[in-house]
């Protein structure tokens, strides 16, 4: 699901980041209510940009599905709606907000100690919003020391808004940008080919993994480029958010693109245990007010719950047993809280910060 971006959590195209090697596609994160309606409006045009250009069709999950339904990237009108409802709706900004201005400065206290320069890698970079966000910490960590900033990006237009935020952005005389115009597949293989392994301080993939085919090759290659003193941050949908409980009971019933956006925290959890890497696990509380999706006939209730299920006209099209069983879900404390008379769907996330 893509909140993807979740989401979200951030999506250049269906299964983007394909691997032997992501609510919901980055997310902008405003530093002020000023900034928060511009960058908003940047990333969503950014997102929906990717989304009608690079999306394949759109495939059901179950054979004997009503035909009636399909995956909401199908219609792209439709997608705009349904997600600046989410923006509007959700507080999933200022939550990974306030990781970076509270947690990230801990984050990357040691990981430039000692160095002229420091080499940072963005997976699925997206339009920057982020990664500009991340750079002024590290800046402030280190000022004055040389930044080595790449991105994998596969995406043509993110690339293209990506260096436009650049160029408008003051303070970045120490940071050199290359962008790679390729998924983290094609990434890992070209550097296979050349032989060429260079180390990173820093790599992070935010909102990224609900499109990769391997999870585990993905994070088990990111993880064997860290330097010593390096870190890997993964951010992703919390396994104790509504999103989880929806997409293990629902998936398969709903039309929904790929079997790797069925993942959270405690997906992610488990490889590292797997895998037997060190790491720490922050929740970024968050939350989504969802009181219109119970109001018969809404609008936006009816985008919104397009959103929650990536259903096109989910309310018109879903079997009635269907949308009564996902209705009556939403209302529990697996997947939102009431108060003062509204409905909150529980939109956490997980930050994971993995040692070398």
């Amino acid at each position: 699901m893509a909140t993807k971006s979740r989401k979200y959590r951030a999506l250049s195209e269906l299964l983007p980041f394909q691997s032997s090697s992501d609510r919901k596609g980055c997310f902008a994160l405003p530093r002020s209510s000023a900034t928060t309606h511009r960058s908003r409006c940047g990333e969503e045009k950014c997102l929906l940009l990717q989304y009608r250009n690079k999306v394949q069709e759109s495939v059901f999950r179950k054979p004997n599905m009503a035909s009636s339904m399909r995956s909401l990237i199908s219609n792209h009108s439709r997608y705009v709606e349904s997600f600046r409802l989410f923006l509007e709706n959700s507080t999933e900004h200022e939550c990974m907000l306030e990781f970076i201005e509270k947690k990230l400065p801990d984050i990357i206290s040691s990981i430039g100690n000692g160095k002229s320069a420091i080499n940072i890698l963005s997976v699925g970079g997206g339009a920057g919003e982020i990664d500009l966000q991340i750079l002024s910490k590290l800046q402030a960590r280190y000022p004055g020391v040389a930044i080595n900033h790449e991105v994998i990006e596969p995406s043509d237009e993110q690339i293209c808004h990506y260096k436009d935020r650049v160029a408008k952005t003051s303070n970045l005389e120490n940071v050199k940008f290359t962008w790679h115009k390729e998924t983290s597949h094609e990434y890992e293989r070209r550097m296979n080919a050349k032989q060429e392994f260079k180390k990173w301080d820093f790599v992070h993939m935010i909102q990224m993994l609900y499109y990769v085919q391997d999870i585990a090759a993905t994070i088990r290659y990111f993880h064997s480029l860290l330097d010593a003193k390096a870190k890997l941050l993964i951010i992703i949908v919390s396994g104790s958010s509504g999103w989880d409980t929806l997409w293990k009971k629902y998936g398969s019933l709903l039309p929904l693109n790929a079997p790797s956006c069925y993942v959270s925290s405690a997906d992610i959890k488990k490889v590292l245990d797997t895998e037997g890497l060190k790491y720490q696990l922050f929740e970024l509380p968050s939350s989504m007010d969802i009181t219109n999706c119970f109001i018969e006939g809404n609008k936006d209730g009816e985008l919104l719950l397009d959103f929650l299920t990536e259903t096109y006209e989910f309310s018109k099209t879903a079997p009635l047993h269907l949308k009564n069983a996902i209705m009556e879900d939403l209302k529990k404390p697996e997947c939102s809280g009431e108060r003062d008379g509204k409905v909150f769907f529980n939109n956490n996330l997980s930050a994971i910060v993995i040692e070398p």
